[in-house]
């Protein structure tokens, strides 16, 4: 047997959705892991194996004459770096240390060596965006953002397993009642059929009971491949075989009563919606402050120190090291664009405006959605105990009449009047109850809150 609960159980861990949501996710974590290990230091070995190179040079002289002069060298090469981005300036500080060497074999055979044996630089940019503290911040959120994305891809899934399995219990409910009907009704016809020949009936009546009869039997093989087809559709969602009367209803509803301005206020709190609303606005204010700055002064500065030496051996390129240093700041001023950045820059301040905006308006939406939403949870729970009751006295009405019309005081028009209404309250009450737990289910995604336990459905 399978219950709602273990059905939505299988379809979350095992069925290929499932998994493909858990996949999803499971890749956003390693690339937030991948963006956070990037502000750590960085280090890299770049250099060139042994090249080698033999041509004929021009070498131009002192006359404004040239000669040809044949070259034959070999050229090796190799620098150790550590990186660090400097998050809060938005900087690049780099250390590291290299050697090359190189041989000549032309005349006489020579070999020389250039050491760098340590190299600070940092290069830094004035008066700019920080675009690696904004896209930190992005990262973060896009982290935060993946993690509520998959609880409600999770709710996704069990609304459609919720909706599959009522649909599986009522074709399974509907298959018994018409065989249930087919078969009082074959007993309703036998029972004409005698009345018949007595002479205590007219014909018309008998084919009325003939037809009923027909009717039913009709509708018992209509619900065994409806039985068929609802099998299938909730084997895709749940990745394992089911039949139709293995399910079990769900009678044993929650005991919550949701307080609409409490969903509200969880569902600000933890919809993945905020998050992707605030990064569309992070983006537009990013866009207006670029603007702002391309009117204005900005400038890069690159400061570097090292020790180098020269030598015709290694150790003496090791030896003595000698002092390098650099200093400088590379400036933009700009002047005049005619009016383009002035643009630009409006065309941002705009944007950000109708972002809010929209911000605003998602929101106030997202707050009336979910306000509905609890409403009508409450509701529903109301309309299945009125749905329940009614299917209880259509059924007791309906054993009253097919008696009474056992001993001939009732006709088979009120009889199958009371069959009809005892099937619609019967699909009424089954349609009440899955629409009960599709609005709770509905109501955790929309939320991302379970208001059994009063938590969240995610951890920060």
């Amino acid at each position: 047997m399978l219950s709602l609960q273990d059905a939505i159980r299988l379809g979350q861990e095992v069925s290929p959705i499932g998994k493909q949501i858990r996949a999803a996710y499971q890749s956003n974590q390693w690339q937030f892991k991948a963006a956070r290990a990037s502000r750590l230091p960085q280090m890299g070995l770049t250099g060139s194996a042994p090249g080698y190179t033999k041509r004929i040079n021009q070498n131009f002289q002192p006359d404004g004459s040239f000669i040809f002069s044949p070259i034959q060298q070999a050229f090796s090469s190799g620098f150790l770096s550590v990186n660090q981005n400097i998050l809060a300036t938005g900087g690049r500080l780099t250390v590291g240390s290299g050697l090359s060497r190189g041989d000549i074999f032309t005349g006489v055979n020579s070999t020389f060596y250039q050491s760098n044996l340590l190299s600070i630089n940092l290069s830094q940019p004035l008066f700019r965006f920080n675009s690696l503290k904004w896209q930190w911040k992005q990262d973060k959120l896009q982290m935060s953002m993946a993690s509520r994305q998959q609880i409600e891809n999770l709710e996704d899934l069990s609304i459609s397993i919720t909706q599959r399995y009522f649909d599986l219990y009522t074709a399974y409910l509907q298959l018994k009642n018409a065989e249930f009907n087919q078969a009082i009704n074959d007993t309703i016809y036998k029972i004409a059929k005698g009345r018949f020949g007595v002479g205590k009936i007219a014909e018309n009546e008998l084919l009325q009971v003939e037809l009923s009869y027909t009717n039913a039997r009709n509708e018992v093989e209509q619900q065994k491949l409806r039985n068929v087809l609802t099998e299938r559709q909730l084997q895709l969602l749940i990745g394992k075989p089911i039949k139709s009367n293995e399910v079990l209803p769900p009678l044993v509803i929650p005991n919550v009563r949701p307080d609409p301005n409490l969903a509200v206020s969880e569902a600000k709190s933890n919809r993945s919606d905020l998050l992707i609303w605030q990064m569309n606005e992070n983006q537009a204010k990013r866009n207006l402050k670029e603007a702002q700055l391309s009117r204005r002064f900005s400038a890069d500065m690159n400061i570097s120190y090292g020790l180098n030496q020269t030598g015709a051996t290694f150790d003496a390129a090791n030896q003595n090291p000698l002092e390098s240093q650099f200093a400088g700041i590379n400036f933009s001023i700009p002047i005049t664009s005619m009016g383009m950045n002035r643009a630009q820059q409006k065309s941002a301040q705009y944007n950000l405006e109708a972002q809010q905006e929209q911000n605003i308006n998602n929101q106030n939406n997202l707050e009336q959605e979910v306000f509905a939403a609890a409403l009508q949870f409450l509701q529903l729970r109301s309309s299945l105990e009125i749905s329940a009751k009614a299917d209880t006295i259509a059924q007791k009405r309906y054993e009253v009449a097919r008696n009474r019309y056992r001993i001939g005081t009732v006709d088979i028009t009120n009889l199958l009047i009371a069959q009809n209404e005892k099937d619609q309250a019967l699909i009424t009450y089954v349609n009440t109850l899955r629409d009960f737990w599709v609005a709770y289910y509905r109501l955790r995604r929309l939320t991302l809150y379970d208001f059994e336990k009063n938590e969240k459905l995610f951890k920060e």
